[in-house]
């Protein structure tokens, strides 16, 4: 047998025995038995199964055992880059049945737990995940959810008690918010979802006031509105909505409140569209009104005492010392924001860092968006915006394509070669890897490639120097 063809045979029973060998077991003072192969932690095994067990497991009987399950599935969904395995109809299908399983068995029980809180998150990050690729899925799971996430907001803040964390509340009416956007057709599935939290503004917010739970309503209320163009917007359905958020304005203890009701008048402002959401621009017959005096339309008559409203009150929140102390730094931005739009005329522009490229933002709409998508999202914002296509499309953003990794061997520098050193890197791989003989034994490796390849590009470089010494040199001879 031939030297190379025994060294190879050698290698490969070494593996062979390295891969028979059983575990050695040692008694030690207290009878523990000690493995020279330690198992993975239990945790990292069971984070590894697939989303296709976890979803079935939502339907366990036990309340502690479906939030833990929960957790790991809200883990997966955060923390995993791979998100092929959520697309699957089935499985798509059998989480969201588990959620609303999870969510219900709270309603029997009359309890709103930390287990509709994670339910209804990942209920939105799953729409967020299949509407990537699947636009009839998406509908799907909005049809199917949608009067499920309503109830649950209407009955679970009906049994809250005062004082009670009211996170979950706010959580649904995201992940509301989240499936709508989402998997709804037009602006018709849009303004149903909005009709819902407007009714539960009106009906349950008056006579129980959480002021939580009313900025969470208010902002998915404005995130829905900001997804619908001008000319889509009934006009019908939001007449006497801006009397609304005038009085919240103009009469709330809370600055937050007041911020997010200026952001919103802004916002129709913005747009041009105060007679869709205002009863006084219109007469009997649903026409615009003009004002005489001047010879214009009522509507920028209204639009001017409108930014003077809104201004007098930013001005008020920003100058009062015990409204700063209750603003958030987002918040205390938000109204310095408003009072340049309405001093320009125009939302203030704002860039914000993705990766190595930036999302512009210029309007209004986009602003009220990225603050509810990132108060969703959360750390994970970044990752969503710049690997979601949806989210992608959704704010106009083109990232720049990432060239692929390519690696590659580590070649000596020129200092280091002058000084006599040369190397390359070569993997670290042990003998009971099963690619160990492929990547360094064998002579058609691909490190032994590597290495051919980088010798014979120092041949090269070092006979095109020389080659070029010696023609100079003959050159002076000549001369």
């Amino acid at each position: 047998m031939a030297k190379g063809s025994s060294f190879y045979a050698k290698i490969k029973h070494q593996q062979l025995i390295l891969k028979t060998r059983t575990p050695i077991e040692f008694q030690g003072d207290e009878d523990t038995t000690l493995k020279t192969e330690r198992s993975k932690n239990s945790e990292d095994l069971v984070f590894e199964k697939p989303l296709s067990e976890f979803a079935e497991e939502l339907f366990q009987k036990k309340g502690p055992k479906r939030e833990k399950v929960l957790e790991l599935i809200l883990q997966k969904f955060t923390n995993s880059s791979e998100h092929d395995e959520f697309i699957t109809k089935g499985i798509s299908l059998t989480l969201l049945h588990g959620c609303h399983n999870c969510i219900k068995s709270d309603l029997n029980t009359g309890k709103c737990t930390k287990e509709t809180y994670l339910a209804s998150r990942i209920i939105g990050l799953l729409q967020l995940d299949v509407g990537i690729e699947n636009d009839s899925l998406a509908h799907e799971i909005f049809e199917d959810s949608i009067e499920k996430l309503g109830n649950s907001i209407s009955k679970f803040y009906q049994g809250l008690k005062p004082g009670f964390d009211s996170s979950t509340i706010s959580s649904l009416m995201d992940s509301l918010a989240i499936i709508t956007l989402v998997g709804g057709n037009g602006p018709e599935d849009t303004e149903r979802s909005m009709q819902i939290i407007w009714r539960f503004l009106h009906e349950e917010l008056v006579c129980k006031p959480d002021t939580q739970v009313m900025i969470s309503s208010i902002s998915a209320w404005s995130f829905l509105l900001a997804s619908i163009g001008t000319r889509r917007i009934s006009s019908k359905l939001w007449k006497g909505s801006l009397s609304y958020f005038s009085n919240l304005l103009e009469e709330s203890d809370q600055s937050v409140l007041r911020i997010k009701a200026a952001e919103i008048i802004a916002h129709i402002v913005e747009i041009d569209a105060i007679e869709k959401f205002s009863v006084d621009a219109m007469d009997f017959n649903g026409k615009l009104l003009t004002c005489k005096e001047n010879g214009g339309s009522m509507r920028e008559e209204m639009r001017k005492n409108w930014m003077n409203k809104v201004k007098s009150v930013v001005v008020e929140l920003s100058r009062s010392n015990a409204s700063r102390k209750d603003l958030t730094k987002s918040h205390q931005s938000s109204s310095s924001d408003v009072i340049a739009f309405l001093k320009s005329g125009g939302c203030p522009k704002t860039t914000l860092l993705i990766g190595q490229d930036v999302l512009s933002i210029s309007k209004w709409s986009q602003l009220i968006q990225v603050d509810f998508m990132k108060q969703f999202l959360g750390s994970s914002f970044i990752q969503h915006v710049k690997k979601n296509k949806l989210i992608q499309d959704f704010y106009d953003f083109a990232p720049r394509a990432e060239a692929p990794h390519q690696s590659e061997l580590y070649a000596s520098s020129s200092e280091e070669e002058s000084a006599g050193i040369r190397y390359v890197f070569q993997p670290v791989l042990e003998l009971k890897n099963p690619h160990y003989f492929r990547v360094c034994v064998s002579e058609n490796s691909i490190l032994n490639k590597e290495k051919t390849q980088k010798m014979r590009k120092k041949r090269f470089l070092s006979a095109t120097k020389n080659a070029g010494y010696y023609s100079a040199s003959f050159g002076d001879d000549e001369g």
